[in-house]
């Protein structure tokens, strides 16, 4: 038996600009960092004929190898059919992060499924390989529309600048920030659920669509969201988190700018209420439109701040930064 574990992320900044047409044309830039909200898969053989997978204890396919597989918006379905899966096997998941959260949960758990079931089969794993095929699985397989920071940032783990070249040309930088940062980042920045579920596909589609139709216009708030995420790696590297958290804000501004969906009036409103109460800054994890948001804030308005989030529809998520990506061992 595999027993294989991946985390989600949060990003700082660059979001969208790790998606084609422009990456490869101009390139792109995100920085994020990954938590302890872990997709955990154990994967084995049942010598039967069937893939049988479980969420938790509960049986929620049971595939007949015999069949062809019949694809739809499943992601597990699609992991089968790319990996061409022949032998029965048992898989059984745990998701630690909500549902549409924002935070690549997708890009997490399929990039924990593909290296479970090569190194259930012994061959040999290679991060950005698992991380390329995670990517192909969503885009070329269930056509969901994508960048590819989600799946470099559930290989590699940490918090990471992530530099794209065009194609699988990444170049993941560690940050190698210090504990003591580490700390008061958990401690200011909150990370919080809206309530709203997001479509992240749908989304990068509008981009796709407007970048192609607008783009100088399009270009130009990709090239600013770029140069926010540059700036972002700056103070994270020289720990100045004022200017973070106001850079924060910076990026949900030019987002809002750049396509209105990716911001609802909600969490535009639950933003304001936020500044009002002495946030820094905050912006919208993932493609936007719904799902998590973060904010910077100071100690001293942390109760106030907090209170004013619990009586939102959302709620907010503990978490703490962690290190390792993807982690990988034989049961």
């Amino acid at each position: 038996m595999i027993s294989s574990k991946t985390p989600v992320r949060i990003a700082f900044g660059g979001g969208a600009t790790d998606v084609e047409p422009y990456s490869s044309e101009y390139g792109g830039f995100v920085v994020n960092a990954t938590i302890n909200k872990h997709f955990a898969v154990k994967i084995d053989y049942n010598n039967g004929n069937n893939i049988k997978i479980f969420r938790d204890t509960e049986l929620i396919h049971n595939l007949e190898l015999s069949n062809e597989l019949k694809l739809d918006s499943d992601l597990i379905k699609g992991v089968m059919y790319y990996l061409n899966v022949k032998d029965g096997i048992d898989i059984s998941f745990h998701a630690d992060p909500p549902k549409k959260a924002g935070l690549g949960a997708s890009a997490s758990l399929s990039c924990a499924l593909i290296a479970g079931i090569l190194k259930l089969q012994g061959k040999e794993i290679n991060k950005n390989s698992v991380a390329e095929m995670a990517f192909q699985v969503e885009d070329k397989i269930l056509k969901n529309a994508g960048g590819r920071q989600d799946q470099y940032a559930a290989v590699y783990g940490g918090f990471n600048s992530l530099e794209f070249q065009g194609g699988s040309k990444v170049i993941v930088e560690n940050l190698n920030i210090s504990n003591s940062l580490k700390s008061e980042l958990e401690d200011r920045l909150i990370l919080y659920y809206t309530g709203q579920e997001h479509v992240s596909g749908d989304l990068v589609k509008d981009q796709i669509k407007s970048y192609k139709s607008k783009k100088e216009k399009s270009k130009s708030y990709l090239d600013q969201l770029k140069e926010i995420a540059y700036n972002i790696k700056d103070t994270i590297i020289s720990e100045d988190l004022e200017s973070f958290g106001i850079l924060l804000n910076k990026d949900l501004e030019v987002k809002r700018k750049f396509n209105p969906r990716l911001v609802t009036k909600f969490m535009n409103n639950l933003n304001k209420g936020m500044i009002k109460r002495g946030a820094i800054g905050g912006r919208v994890c993932g493609a936007g439109g719904g799902g998590c948001m973060i904010w910077l804030v100071d100690k001293t308005d942390y109760n106030a701040i907090t209170d004013y989030l619990n009586k939102r529809p959302g709620f907010i998520i503990d978490y703490e930064f962690v290190e390792k990506g993807l982690e990988l061992k034989k049961i």
